[in-house]
């Protein structure tokens, strides 16, 4: 490797050394300026000469490993941008049954669950309603969330009197 580049470097100055040497050789005007045309290709060949010898496939990116790694990434980087954004609209959802519940007086604990819909965006599937029956809210809940009474779970004991009863 440091001869290849050694020989390399060499050729390069001896190439400008020639280059210069003919062009102080050469009389003035065109035959100058045809001089240095030629002295000019020259360099650039001295310099890009080494270019053709490369093995370049040992240089070349594996490109399909590449590409599988990026693809396997952006599918990881999906499903985490879905989970986080499936966790917000659960808790805002909630909030807002939660909401709708503590204005139409009722005290209850609500959990939301959601599913992704076909267009990859997670929806509200299933509420855990745990407080009293009101068929008002559950067709709020219908209406305006969009989970069908058959998805809608009521738990009519209340969490506090079940610790109350272990206790």
């Amino acid at each position: 490797m440091m001869e290849g580049l050694r020989q390399w470097l060499l050729g390069i100055v001896l190439t400008a050394f020639a280059a210069g040497l003919a062009r102080q050789l050469a009389p003035e005007g065109r035959e100058q300026a045809a001089v240095r045309l030629a002295g000019g290709l020259l360099m650039i060949l001295a310099i890009l000469g080494p270019l053709g010898s490369w093995n370049w496939e040992e240089l070349a990116l594996p490109a399909g490993s590449f590409r599988q790694a990026t693809t396997e990434q952006m599918a990881d980087y999906e499903a985490e941008r879905t989970t986080a954004l499936g966790t917000i609209i659960a808790g805002k959802t909630a909030a807002y049954i939660w909401d709708k519940a503590d204005e139409l007086g009722l005290s209850c604990t609500v959990e939301v669950t959601v599913a992704v819909g076909e267009s990859g965006i997670p929806l509200p599937d299933t509420a855990v309603i745990t407080g009293p029956y009101s068929g008002e809210l559950a067709a709020l809940i219908q209406e305006e969330v969009g989970i069908p009474a058959e998805k809608q779970i009521w738990r009519e004991e209340s969490v506090w009197s079940e610790a109350a009863e272990s206790g």
